[in-house]
């Protein structure tokens, strides 16, 4: 942990070197986390906002313009040897960090892979599933939780675009399906979620920790 003193400094190097673009994007986004980590800004959260600031950094850089990598999920999954490689990078050599960054990154292309074939084939598992007449809001409402797998009574009212009678008809008939679920158990102020979409993203966590292990 830094100086609180020394911290406004340690940050405004750490911001210079994530605007660098002459640095291996990989590289670059192990280093930055490293380096937050060390500094350790904040009196909470800063493992998850270290994590969160990998897959900005590689956002920035274009390696990953339309989603997140999970990096983190391989990274924990070693999680001694993380933070072994976090010593090691404090004493003056980052290579066993990079490596760990480079493994995770090489397992979770993989997996990933395969998780974005299952997602593409959701929304005609789905229509399949339903069988919701066309322009029916039931029917309106399968892509719209395709691109929002978590949504509030009033978003869902909102994207639906029908009266409040037709939508809980239509959301009754997606879970129904087993498309969505409601998670709160609350009459009021309710969220539904994609149930594919959420159990495909907690078997990629598994499926990344496993190949990591």
């Amino acid at each position: 942990m830094s100086a609180p003193e020394r911290v406004p400094e340690f940050m405004d190097d750490l911001l210079a070197y994530l605007n660098r673009d002459d640095v291996p994007a990989l590289m670059q986004a192990a280093i930055a986390h490293a380096q937050f980590e060390l500094i350790h800004p904040f009196t909470d959260g800063n493992g998850r906002i270290g994590r969160a600031l990998v897959s900005a950094s590689l956002r920035r850089r274009g390696v990953a313009r339309h989603a997140v990598i999970p990096l983190a999920s391989g990274i924990l999954a070693r999680r001694e040897e993380y933070f072994e490689a976090l010593g090691l990078y404090r004493s003056g050599d980052p290579e066993p960090l990079a490596l760990l960054f480079m493994r995770s990154a090489q397992v979770e292309a993989s997996e990933s892979r395969i998780s974005i074939e299952r997602i593409k084939a959701r929304p005609e598992e789905w229509a399949a599933q339903v069988k919701a007449r066309r322009g029916s809001a039931a029917a309106t409402l399968l892509p719209v939780f395709y691109d929002h797998p978590g949504m509030t009574a009033a978003e869902v009212e909102a994207h639906a675009g029908a009266n409040t009678s037709a939508v809980y008809t239509a959301i009754a008939r997606l879970e129904d399906a087993a498309v969505i679920r409601e998670i709160t158990g609350r009459k009021r102020d309710r969220v539904w979620v994609a149930n594919d979409l959420l159990a495909e993203l907690d078997d990629l966590d598994r499926r990344i920790q496993a190949a990591m292990r």
